[in-house]
């Protein structure tokens, strides 16, 4: 019974050496405000980045990868990208057609813990890759997150229907604005004589100015061109 353990623990390690990775393995690595990853085989190499270098749950995580062949051309065929939890077989997973350069994709983690992201195509063999990623705990729990988002709905909804109750029903007329009456045009008062009273002459005898300046009284009439005397009245 031994010697067949120690045969089987002597062929598994010449198949797969401790230390080495898998082929299928993506390489991640931290560079300033994203993960690069990079794979390669003897046919192909893969080369892409995440967004961002901290992924967290409820955030949006994007994935840009871009794909080369050593000989033959360019592969240009779509590759179903797949973010999952670690030792779980489903989870969110899109089929991405190449753009003028890139395959991109974006995923929202719904958990924190250890995840995967698949990458699989087909050239000359189907061919699945795996890059492990950690995703930390949301800054705002989730639920807490959608008990404040409905909570400032409902108050933007009272504050709508409060205003719309405060204002105007429609049809309603508007009530009547009291106009104050214009002021009345003062009449202007008759001028008064500079003499009055006691100071006034009497009835018939001309103004005392008219007698200093020598201007002749209205009663006299001057006398005619041949000498006589004015007809009396």
């Amino acid at each position: 019974m031994f010697p067949l353990m120690a045969a089987l623990w002597l062929a598994t390690a010449g198949a797969a050496p401790l230390g080495q990775d898998p082929t299928d393995r993506i390489d991640v690595e931290a560079r300033d405000d994203l993960l690069t990853l990079s794979w390669s085989d003897t046919e192909e190499q893969l080369k892409g980045s995440i967004r961002p270098a901290t992924p967290r749950e409820g955030e949006p995580l994007q994935v840009s990868l871009q794909v080369g062949s050593f000989e033959g051309e360019d592969f240009d065929g779509p590759l179903i990208i797949t973010l999952r939890e670690e030792g779980a077989s489903h989870g969110q997973s899109l089929t991405v057609k190449k753009d003028a350069l890139h395959w991109q994709a974006t995923f929202v983690p719904e958990h924190d813990g250890p995840h995967l992201l698949d990458v699989s195509f087909r050239t000359t063999r189907h061919k699945a890759l795996h890059a492990p990623l950690h995703v930390k705990a949301s800054r705002l729990p989730l639920r807490l997150g959608w008990g404040v988002l409905g909570l400032g709905c409902l108050a933007l909804l009272g504050y709508t229907v409060r205003g719309l109750l405060r204002g105007e029903r429609p049809g309603e007329p508007s009530p009547p604005v009291d106009t104050p009456p214009a002021p009345a045009a003062e009449t202007p008062a008759p001028p008064q004589s500079a003499l009055t009273g006691a100071n006034a002459p009497p009835a018939g005898e001309p103004p005392p100015a008219l007698v200093e300046s020598g201007a002749p009284s209205p009663d006299s009439a001057p006398p005619s061109s041949t000498g006589e005397p004015p007809a009396s009245s």
